[in-house]
């Protein structure tokens, strides 16, 4: 097990960041995470990566401290300081996020204080923030196996759950680099017949009452598991697991209600089941199966989380669907499931969008917000319909896989006309 863990951190660091000796790396990690933590740095500086810094997550800490302070400590408080991510940003260093389950130790304590606490966070590291969306900073999340994410799931151990992670990521094949550059290569085939597309709109339907219309912006890219850092000069996979290709929609033109699929974490806390419907691309009514409050409390958080700034389709057949698990993590479950996503938009899905100022991205209808929370919305029978510039129709899912034969043929149809 520990070879496996040791290939899996120099995969994050060499496939994952392509980093390089002498660059600084930045780990963000849980408290529960600290013995995969450790095994990163042993291979880090093996790579000559010397220099590395630590943001650590404790939840009973935080509390701790939150319970404890007054609205004017908290203010001061270094722990919920986050300068440090900016500054290895500024120092053109890598960051490596590393994601479990894990059931919040916040609930009691009074919301303002968490809304103070999640504003020093976002506000200490805002430039680099920014920076990740275009890829500036490089970066990777990638999911790591701990005692209470086993126990949240009724496995028998953290290594068994060790061992789905491998199978999920790949690095139980021989050469995992070889593995990912085969995935990646179908990815981006797909990828590019989206853009071939040239879609303007998307409407999505199932049985679970989902009827959504997403307008596009003009020139709409599309993007895969393949990323390119901002000057051209890594090669990135910046979720590890990835099924996805996506594209950023219209904030203005959605209009209609989708439903969940899957369960959604907000904050430790997991709500089961939730409606959204939107008029004008903003939120206009949320229902959830057990927690109306928690699921409005992530919406009105922060400016733009109640508009969208995601739409990704992965097929219901894909190879993390086929373990029947619900991961209670975004991460790995929005690998399993077409998903939608409230809040940041991706300025990379239009043409030149990375040069553009907040001001100009809005006015292109790329939502801007400083947080950004995938939803599954992917079903056995879910449909996408495509409309093209032009006007056309084209079916682009149907029984909630990629309709790639349907695809080919209208493009084809399409250039012979």
């Amino acid at each position: 097990m520990d070879d496996k863990k040791r290939k899996y951190a120099r995969f994050l660091l060499t496939r994952c960041l392509s980093m390089n000796a002498g660059e600084p790396l930045l780990l963000s990690y849980l408290v529960e995470q600290k013995e995969f933590v450790g095994i990163v740095k042993e291979e880090a500086k093996k790579l000559g990566i010397t220099e590395i810094y630590d943001v650590e997550y404790d939840g009973e800490k935080t509390k701790d401290i939150l319970m404890n302070s007054t609205i004017e400590e908290i203010e001061k408080e270094p722990y919920f300081d986050r300068k440090v991510i900016k500054d290895v940003y500024d120092n053109g260093g890598s960051l490596l996020s590393l994601t479990s389950y894990n059931k919040s130790k916040l609930d009691d304590v009074p919301l303002e204080k968490k809304k103070l606490m999640n504003k020093i966070k976002v506000d200490t590291q805002e430039d680099a923030v920014e920076a990740r969306g275009i890829y500036k900073y490089p970066w990777c999340i990638a999911a790591v196996s701990t005692k209470e994410w086993a126990d949240k799931l009724e496995l028998d151990s953290e290594d068994e759950l060790w061992n789905i992670i491998f199978k999920c990521t790949l690095i139980d094949k021989v050469d995992p680099v070889k593995a990912w550059n085969e995935k990646i290569k179908t990815n981006t085939e797909r990828r590019n017949l989206l853009n071939e597309l040239k879609l303007s709109k998307l409407k999505y339907k199932n049985s679970l009452g989902t009827d959504l219309e997403i307008g596009l912006p003009k020139d709409v890219i599309w993007w895969g598991a393949a990323k390119k850092s901002y000057n051209g000069a890594k090669d990135l996979i910046v979720n590890m697991p990835t099924e996805e290709v996506y594209t950023t929609p219209n904030r203005n033109e959605v209009n209609g209600t989708v439903c969940s699929s899957k369960p959604l974490v907000v904050k430790g806390k997991i709500i089961n089941e939730f409606k959204l419907t939107f008029k004008n691309g903003k939120v206009e009514k949320v229902w959830a199966s057990n927690d109306d409050e928690k699921l409005l409390e992530l919406i009105e958080e922060f400016d733009g989380m109640n508009f969208l700034g995601e739409c990704a389709f992965v097929d219901y057949d894909s190879p993390i669907s086929k373990t029947n698990m619900i991961f209670n993590s975004i991460l790995i479950d929005e690998n399993a499931s077409c998903h939608l996503a409230l809040g940041r938009g991706f300025p990379k899905c239009i043409p030149d969008g990375e040069d553009m100022s907040d001001e100009k991205l809005l006015e292109n209808g790329i939502n801007r917000s400083k947080n950004h929370v995938d939803f599954m919305v992917g079903t056995k029978d879910l449909s996408v319909i495509g409309t093209d510039i032009y006007g056309n129709e084209v079916l682009i899912f149907v029984d909630g896989n990629f309709a790639e034969e349907k695809v080919r043929n209208f493009i084809k149809e399409r250039n012979d006309k």
